[in-house]
């Protein structure tokens, strides 16, 4: 599978961003990829409202957009199934021997943070785990997997097919192409992925976004000042 080549349209007036941001992993080790295609398509914007230090609220370009796939319980979902509610969007995979699990706790735990906030509306948000794998993420291994300890309570796992996951994947800018461990056989391949949570609003927009291994107090903190200034 190759690694998506689109380039985000050019702000007027970009900002200076990270080129690359790489994770280095655990155990068998994902190379993470691809942050500069969302950082890219950033330009700033005026904020409504005081937000925490590390908080960015940001107008972005076409990052985002319309989606086919399907849930852990093999129903039919497209991005207008969350309208109304805003949604905490990560891509991953099931057999990602550490980031991903990583992720989801720290999607937990932040969004645990942000409950805490008087006048915090995180309880709407739906969380989101998109696969990047539909070869091996089937809706049951997907239903097994965001079950596991630590991950958000109310976690949905979305999949499809080959051509629904690269589609899905393109719209949020997620570069990701299979890797093969060293000593290791073509089954036993991994996925090397962009590791960003996608914060949406409740009309499907991008609200902002946190790069790879944000401080879950941080991200907390920020999810619930969006949430009071209507996300």
């Amino acid at each position: 599978m190759s690694m998506p080549t689109e380039t985000p349209p050019p702000a007027q007036k970009p900002m200076p961003v990270p080129r690359m941001i790489a994770l280095g992993a655990l155990g068998l080790g994902v190379v993470v990829l691809g942050a500069a295609l969302v950082q890219r398509a950033i330009q700033p914007k005026a904020e409504t409202a005081a937000l925490p230090e590390g908080c960015n609220a940001r107008a972005f370009a076409e990052i985002g957009g319309p989606f086919s796939l399907v849930n852990q319980d093999n129903v039919a979902v497209t991005e207008k199934t969350f309208l109304g509610k805003p949604a905490l969007i990560y891509f991953g995979f099931t057999y990602c021997p550490d980031i991903c699990p990583l992720s989801m706790q720290t999607m937990a735990l932040a969004l645990d943070e942000a409950k805490k906030v008087p006048g915090s509306k995180a309880n709407d948000i739906q969380p989101l785990l998109i696969s990047l794998d539909p070869e091996r993420d089937s809706p049951a291994a997907m239903k097994a997997y965001i079950a596991s300890a630590g991950f958000p309570a109310n976690l949905q796992g979305l999949t499809g097919t080959v051509a629904q996951v690269q589609a899905a994947a393109k719209a949020y800018k997620v570069g990701y192409r299979k890797s093969i461990p060293e000593g290791g056989s073509a089954k036993d391949y991994l996925i090397d992925h962009t590791s960003i949570f996608y914060l949406i609003n409740r009309q499907g927009k991008l609200a902002t976004f946190f790069s790879a291994d944000p401080d879950p107090k941080m991200m907390g903190q920020c999810i619930a000042a969006l949430s009071k200034n209507g996300l």
